[in-house]
Order: structure tokens, then sequence, then C-alpha cells
């Protein structure tokens, strides 16, 4: 007999052993089971046992009240020992003044006290005894409350683990598509049975049932059909099997569960890498339209979804506020592209509507197109499952993401962050290629202006030129008595319409030598030029100016007369004399000093003003066409701010520079600096 309990208990084993692990279904096909109240269980569970070390002395406090709080008494603790037994203590205590009392105590913690009557009459030795006796009775105390505490954790510790049992058993239930699973064991194989009922209705002798349990939580049930013996070796065998089959289910259900929340991580990290390819992939596409059509290919892709599609909210004087399919996967999109499919904004039928006006996530799991609120397309046949999330950027609706799957349950809660992130950055992206493409757009409008301001600027200057020249011509043949004699006034008059003619064809001159520059029509005649000589006629063709304006102007030249250097002399003669006129306008009193010198491969020439000088911040500023350091409209000087952005462009078509230094203090002026190269450099091809 024992033999074949031993075998009976063998056999057991081997077919407990057997059992694989049932197979996880394909994602999609079931619902998912939510796992947050299990984890929030589980967790307490696992911390319970931390609590009463965290923060201990707080903890023993607030236990230690609450511990009081709960006897429901009207002395609370209260006990009196006297002839020989402890008992609970009736009236008032003892009054302080005639009482020796020892407090009782943890820590910095005190919840009572123990009293002796007769103060007077204790000794030293007594009151030290009377201490130590309190500080035992407070430690045993103590030690009462911590076990009925741990009691306590102990249940709830029990009745969580309960719950979780219980509640993942629902979940994996709920999961594998079944509330119930029955298996039979007949003739050496194990069969999947819904023949519950043939069980039920043997006679009760001849079956032998047993509760299958998880941590005191029903699972099922083992019943033995056809025995004739119910003895209790029989029920110890079959409790020995229900241990064993309890542990194995339980164990099975675990791995099962483990491995299914491992492969909905590995989809979510792959989700969440494919969100970011995508992303990527329309960051760096400018174009709007190229972006919309990449995001929805991809999407639709990667995902394996039936249907992508992204629709834009357009304002149309024929049908209002729309939502245009802007860009959709597949021939079918391509199809209702061509079609100019769009749904108007207050189509009440329309789901893409309604979310448009709700701006919120809506996601269906199995799609009714016989639906009365479904607006379905003839295009989409196969739709069962859709989730649609509007596009927003900075609290701005923008469009429509929309995702079709031609299976049900496709789209779940967990999808909703990938897929509102992925909408997310293509608005985000979709904005950027928006303001780029118009930005660029601004940019070709603004070259448009400029090149028509400088066309405009160099007719008028040829324009103007012309008249200027006969009147200045005229004029000189009037000075020279070719006409006839003048009289004083008339030759004074004369002078002054000259002199007038002459500026206006300097300032003429500059708005055209600038517009040449900005059109790329202006150039430099390379060819020998000798400085210190030009330099020289610029100082005697300025002198007569700087004596009209009560100034002195110098020239230190430290240049060889015999250096001869490749340049354009007429135009570093033009440069000369706008630096030399500018800083006449701006110096009322003192004069202008003129330094050059060889240094090295360079020739450098400074003009310093003893005048007003110029803000540090506005340095570079001046360089700027049409700059004026003074803007306001009772400003003293003239002109038109193009003489030193000209002489700029000119130095640097000699590859040289041109700068200015001044510490914007009056009266230490400002220099002008530039530096040419004495050998100009061959142009590279």
């Amino acid at each position: 007999m024992m033999s074949k309990k031993n075998d009976t208990k063998k056999r057991i084993q081997e077919i407990l052993s057997a059992v694989e692990i049932p197979e996880t279904r394909p994602e999609g096909t079931t619902a998912q089971p939510s796992r947050e109240a299990i984890s929030e269980l589980r967790e307490a569970v696992l911390n319970a046992s931390e609590l009463s070390k965290k923060d201990k002395g707080d903890l023993e406090k607030i236990s230690w009240e609450e511990f009081l709080n709960a006897i429901d008494r009207d002395e609370r603790i209260g006990f009196s020992f006297d002839q020989e037994k402890v008992k609970a203590l009736e009236g008032k205590l003892i009054a302080e003044e005639e009482a020796a009392s020892a407090p009782l105590s943890i820590g910095d913690e005190v919840f009572g006290k123990i009293q002796l009557d007769g103060k007077d009459d204790l000794s030293s030795e007594e009151t030290k005894l009377l201490t130590s006796i309190a500080r035992q009775v407070s430690q045993h105390i103590e030690n009462l409350r911590l076990v009925e505490q741990a009691n306590q954790y102990r249940t709830k510790a029990e009745e969580a683990s309960r719950l979780l049992t219980q509640k993942g058993w629902e979940d994996y239930l709920q999961a594998t598509g079944s509330s119930t699973l029955s298996y039979i064991y007949d003739q050496k194989r194990v069969l999947a049975t819904d023949d519950v009922a043939t069980i039920r209705n043997l006679p009760k002798d001849k079956v032998l049932t047993k509760v299958i349990s998880v941590r005191n939580e029903p699972i099922g049930q083992l019943s033995l059909a056809d025995i004739e013996n119910q003895s209790e070796e029989a029920q110890s065998l079959l409790s020995t099997v229900i241990d064993g089959l309890s542990a194995h289910i339980e164990n099975l259900r675990l791995l099962d569960e483990t491995e299914r929340g491992r492969q909905q991580l590995d989809k979510r990290a792959a989700e969440l890498e494919t969100v970011a390819k995508v992303s990527t992939a329309a960051a760096a596409i400018r174009d709007p339209q190229s972006l919309l059509r990449s995001v929805v290919d991809l999407t639709n892709y990667n995902f394996n979804l039936y249907h992508t599609s992204i629709y834009l909210l357009e304002n149309t004087n024929d049908s209002g506020e729309i939502l245009k399919l802007a860009a959709a996967s597949g021939k079918i999109g391509h199809k209702m592209l061509e079609k100019g499919h769009f749904i108007r904004f207050k189509e009440q039928q329309s789901k893409l509507s309604q979310i448009a006006h709700t701006q919120e996530v809506y996601i269906t799991t199995d799609l009714d197109n016989n639906a009365p609120n479904f607006l379905g397309f003839s295009y989409l046949p196969k739709v069962r499952s859709e989730m649609i999330i509007p596009m927003v950027v900075a609290d701005k609706f923008v469009g429509i993401f929309d995702v079709k799957s031609e299976n049900p349950h496709r789209f779940s809660e967990d999808d909703f962050h990938t897929y509102t992130t992925l909408a997310s950055q293509t608005a985000v992206a979709l904005q950027n290629a928006q303001l780029y493409e118009e930005q660029l757009r601004t940019v070709e409008r603004l070259r448009e202006l400029d090149h028509l301001k400088s066309s405009f600027l160099a007719n008028m200057s040829h324009e103007l030129r012309t008249p200027l020249n006969s009147i200045s011509g005229f004029t000189q043949v009037m000075l020279e008595g070719l006409e006839g004699p003048l009289s004083t006034e008339m030759k004074e008059d004369l002078e002054l319409i000259d002199k007038n003619a002459n500026h206006l064809l300097t300032l003429i001159n500059e708005v055209l030598d600038m517009a040449k520059i900005e059109a790329g029509q202006l150039s430099v005649t390379m060819g020998p030029a000798n400085l210190y000589q030009v330099l020289e006629d610029v100082i005697k063709s300025t002198k007569s100016l700087a004596r009209e304006n009560n100034l002195t102007i110098s020239l230190e030249n430290n240049i060889p007369k015999d250096l001869i250097i490749m340049a354009d002399g007429m135009r570093i003669q033009q440069v000369m004399i706008n630096l030399i006129g500018n800083a006449m306008k701006f110096t009322q009193e003192g004069g202008i000093f003129i330094y050059a010198e060889k240094d090295k491969d360079l020739i450098r020439i400074k003009v310093v003003d003893t005048g007003m000088g110029i803000p540090p911040d506005l340095l570079e500023t001046i360089f700027q066409a049409f700059s004026q350091i003074d803007t306001s409209t009772t400003r003293k000087t003239g002109g038109t701010g193009l003489g030193l952005p000209i002489s700029r462009r000119f130095i640097e078509m000699h590859d040289g520079r041109l700068w200015a230094e001044s510490s914007g203090q009056a009266g230490e002026g400002s220099a002008f600096i530039l530096e040419i190269p004495i050998v100009f450099p061959e142009k590279k091809e």
C-alpha cells in the first residue's frame, strides 16, 4: 500500500514538472490587464516592515498617541496595586505633593507615570528603585505596544497579499480570455473540458473534491471521480497533490504575467524608438508638404497600421473653416488627396470634427461603420479601430493626427503617450517648416525690393546728375565772364550756386556709388600708385575747406616718396577726402591730423580729429549705410551717411580694412585707421 502511495506521488510530481508555461497571446488579441493596483499592494507588503524603522522618534510619538486614543476609557490607563492584586484605578490619582512619582517614557516621549503613596517615607535607595522599576515597566509596555503594532502590520500584509492574489487571478483570467478553465486526466492524457456537469452529477460518495487555493484565495478545485476509498489516507494524498498543484499553478501565472509585462515593455520601447526616428526625420525636412508626407508614410509603415492621415485646419471663402486632408498614406491616401478630401469644421456627424472642437484624444477599440454618429469613408472599408489625436502648438489647434487599424482593440490607453508625443512633435516640426518657408519667401521678397531700390537709386542718380552738371557748367561760364561782366553781388550768388551744386553732386555720386556696390557693379582699377603723392594732393585740396571752418590740418607723411604700390589711386583719394570731410563735420575747434607710415608689407594711414568723439557702441554702426551719429531733426551736420560705408567697401576691395577708435568723450575726438597691403594679392579663381 505504501509503495502504491509513493508511486502515485511520484506520478503527480512528473505531471506537474511536465506542464509547460502557457504561450503568451499575440499583442492586441486580448485586453491587457491593468497592474497599477497590484503594484501598489505589492509595494505596501514589501514596505510594511520598513514603516517602524523610518523616522523612529516621530513615529513612536504618533504611534503612542494613536495607541492611547484607541483606548475607550474614562481614565485611559490607570491601575492600582493594593492587597496583592492589580485592579483598574477608580477615582483620582494621588495628589502630587503627597506622592513619589517616576515617569514612564521611551526616549523623550513621556506616556505615563508610577506613583507611590507616602512621599516623605521613601529613602534615596527606594527612590532609585522606583526609577528603575519605572524604566522596566516603560520598556515592557513599549514591547507590548510593538507586538500589537507588528500584529496589525502582519494582518494588513496578509490582507494585502490576499487581495494581491485575488486581483492577480482576476487580471490573469481576463487577459487569457476565460473565466473558467477545466481539465480532466484520463487514460494518461490531460484534456481541456467544459463538461463540469458530468462530475457534479456523480454520487457524492463517488467523488472526492478539494479546493485549490493560493494564499487562502480559492482559484479552483480538484475532483477525483469513481473512487471507492475516501479514507483519511486518500484525503491526505489529495491534500498533498493540492499543495503542489497550487504552488505550481501560481508560479505559472506569475511567469506568464512577467512574460506579458516584458513583451509590453519591449513593445513600448520599440514604439518610442520609432517615434524618435520619425520625429528626427521630420525635423530635418523644411518643406511642409514633404514633412507631412514623410510622417504619415513612416508612421504607417513602422507601426504596421491600416491607414494614417493628417488634417490641417484651413479657412476658405466658400466653405468656411474646414479640416483639409494634407497627407495620407498609401494608394488610398493618394486617391483621397486627388479628390481634395476635406471635412467641414462644424460637421456634427464627423468624429474628426468633434475632436477638433473638444481637443481631446479619442480611441475606439471596435469601430462600427454603421453607427449613426460615424461619418465613414468609402475609401476605407476595413477600419476596425481608430485613434484621433488633436495637433496643438502653444494652445493653438492646427490639425488632426488620425491613425486607423483593420484589427479591433489595436489601440489602448497604453498607446496614448506614444501617439500624442508623435502628434505633438509633428505639429511643432510643421510649424517650424512653415516658419522657415515663410522666412524664405520674406528673404526673397526683401532681395527683390533691395534690387528695385538699388536700380531706382542708380537711375535717379543719373537723372539728377545730368541737370546738375548743366547748372555747374553754366555757372562756371558766367563766373569766368564769358557771358559778360558781373557785379559783386551777382558773383557771390553764382559762387554760392556753384558750391551747393557741387555739394549736391557729391551726395548724388555717393548714392550712385552705394547703389553700384550693393548691385555688385562697382569695381576698383588696380595699377601702380604713389601714395605719398596721393596724400599730398589730398591735403592741398582740403586746406581751403579747413580754413573756412577755422580748423588746422596737418600731415605727417612717413611713406617713402618713391614707394609705388598696386592700388586704385583715385579711390584711395576719394576715401581720404571722405574721412577728412567727415572729421571736419564733427570738429568745432582744433584740427585734423593725418599720420601715414609703412609697416612691413602694409601702408597704415590714421586720420585723427579733436571733435565730439563717437560712443563706443556706435563704432561699427557708423559704417552701415545711411547711419548717422546724430539722428535728431536738429542735427547740425549734413550728409547722406554713405561716405563711411563706401570708404570701407573701397578699402576692403583693396584687401585692406578700415575701422574707428574713440572713447566717446568730447574733445578727445576719434581716429579712423585704414590699412592696405603694398602688393595686392592675386584673386583666387
